[in-house]
Order: structure tokens, then sequence, then C-alpha cells
């Protein structure tokens, strides 16, 4: 016998409070989980100084790196499912490997990020000048891609200079001793050591190229949990902000969080690498032509065979739908 009047009535209604239930427990359990590549760069050290992702639900589980090309070699070994790298190994990624991966945010940015560094007491004050001498560099990175490009453009090639592959770590160290004639570095490591007062910078990559790292994501881990990329890159929108606008206060988060490695940082050394970082998580089509140039020096140097078209590799509507989850959060 069906039910009348009343009788429905309460049915309905006890379905819709089962329903509102199940909405709220699905939003109080919601939480997912990120794997993501981080190094010892100055926006990076900000994000692992606090939680991030609990504006969002998102549990973010970093991963340490040295390098943006060891972020990148973990993310190809499936270790993270999020990492950010230098121009010249996404370049060589997406030459060999674009089936791997989406393009969907831009990380740092900025050709002021890269520095050629000498000596203090070095009487070196030209790129020029140090033809013959040895050069410390981490030949898979960003850094060095862009420290090609600026060879091309002024008339010298690789091999007008000894360069001797490092890590970033030992880079400081290996000029003050003279080990190395000279460094092509990224920040905060030429400005903490010029804050130190043991290096000179002699040109900064500035006008070259913007060389931006880029957000990358596993296609296969993006395509099953989109939430989860919107939600992180919610996060890098709210970091660049901080970093935008308040880099002092970035700054001391970052000094804090090295210092727990054991390291003492003068805050205004992160602070005056700031000044040399852009931070916007947007990819736009004038900072993917960035990457055109640097590809073009690889193929000339026969390490691609082809420029990859980049656009295929974007898909902006994470970005977009992490723009709608920060104004619904507020």
């Amino acid at each position: 016998m069906g039910l009348k009047g009343s009788g429905w009535l309460k049915l309905r209604v006890f379905a819709a409070m089962v329903a509102a239930g199940a909405t709220l427990a699905h939003a109080a359990t919601g939480s997912m989980s990120i794997r993501v590549g981080l190094q010892s760069v100055p926006p990076d050290e900000v994000y692992t100084s606090k939680d991030w992702g609990a504006r969002y639900k998102l549990k973010v589980e970093h991963g340490s790196f040295s390098s943006g090309s060891d972020i990148l070699k973990a993310f190809i070994g499936g270790r993270v499912d999020v990492g950010n790298g230098g121009s010249g190994r996404l370049v060589t990624m997406a030459a060999q490997q674009p089936q791997l991966f989406y393009i969907v945010a831009a990380n740092q940015y900025g050709g002021d990020r890269y520095g050629v560094m000498v000596a203090k007491d070095s009487p070196v004050k030209t790129v020029q000048e140090l033809k013959g001498k040895k050069i410390g560099a981490v030949t898979g990175s960003g850094t060095y891609s862009t420290f090609r490009v600026y060879l091309d453009k002024n008339g010298m090639k690789e091999s007008d200079f000894q360069i001797v592959n490092m890590k970033v770590e030992d880079l400081r160290a290996a000029v003050q001793q003279g080990i190395i004639d000279g460094a092509v570095a990224w920040e905060p490591h030429v400005a903490i050591a010029e804050t130190m007062g043991v290096v000179r910078r002699i040109q900064s990559m500035a006008g070259v190229n913007d060389s931006p790292n880029f957000v990358l994501v596993n296609r296969k881990f993006a395509d099953a949990n989109p939430e989860a990329v919107a939600r992180y890159i919610a996060t890098l929108i709210d970091l660049g902000e901080l970093i935008n606008n308040h880099p002092k206060e970035a700054a001391k988060l970052a000094a804090g969080q090295i210092s727990k490695k054991g390291v003492s940082v003068d805050p205004k050394a992160l602070e005056l690498s700031f000044t040399r970082i852009k931070m916007d998580p947007k990819v736009t089509d004038e900072l993917l032509s960035e990457l055109i140039p640097v590809a073009e020096s690889m193929k000339g140097a026969g390490k691609i065979g082809a420029v990859p078209d980049f656009k295929t590799l974007v898909r902006m509507e994470f970005y977009e739908q992490a723009v709608k989850l920060r104004q619904a959060s507020r």
C-alpha cells in the first residue's frame, strides 16, 4: 500500500536530511593528497614553512631535491605527482616524453634570478674575461640553458670555457676557494654569497630569457585527481601573493625553514633574492614563448631533434578551477 499525505511528506523530508548529511560528511572528509617535488630555492622554502594546503583540505607531501633537474628525474620515475624544474629539462621532456605530463601552472621565473658570480677579489668583470677558464654550473638546469642562450646572443659558445658540472650547493665555496674561476647559479645562492661578501655578481640573465619554471603534473594522476591538482594550484596562487606583496615576511619564513636544516641564512639575502624572482602561476603565451630560444639552442647543439609544440601540453582548466576554489574559500 502506498504512502499518502503527511506520511509521504515525512519520507521526503527524511530523504532530504539523509542527502544533506551525506553531503556534509563528504565535505568533512573530502581531504585529498598530492606528492610534490620541491628544491632549495626561496619560494619552495616558503612553501615548506607552513601548511598551505589546509585551507583547501589538501595534504601536500613534500619531497626535497637538490635541483629542478633532480625533481624532474623523480617525476619521470613516478616518485612525485607534481614537479617543477628548469626550462632545459622541460624542453628535453617535451621533446622525448610529451605523453607523460601536462603543464598546469607557472612557477618562479625571470632571468634576473640567474647570475654569473666570481670571487670578490677576482679581477674578472665580464663573462668574456672568463674565456678559457673554469666555470661551475649545474649543466642540466634551466640556469645553464639560459646561460647558453646568453652565450649565443653574445657571440660565444660553451667550448670557449671549461665547464665544470657541480652541485649548486658547492658552487659558492668552489668560487671562494679558487677551485673554479666563476659560477652560474640561481637564487638564493647568488644573493647569499653576495651578502656574505665573498663573491661579486658580474652578469645577470635579465633580458636574456625569463626561463620560466612550469608546474608539471603526471597525466594519469591529473586525469584521476583533477580536484587535487586544482587545490594545489590554489596554494601556489596564495604563495605568489605573499611573496609579491610581502617579501620581507616571506624572507623570514624562508630563513626560518632553512635554519631547521642547520644552516643560518641572513633574511636580507633572501629578501634580495625575492626581488629577483617573479611569481605568478598563470601560464601565458608570453611565458611559453620563452621556451623557444632555449629549445632552439638545444636543437642547434644536437640535444633534441626538433622544437616541441609546448602549447599542446598546457591544460588551463586546473588553474581556472583553482581561482574559483580560492574565491569560494574566502
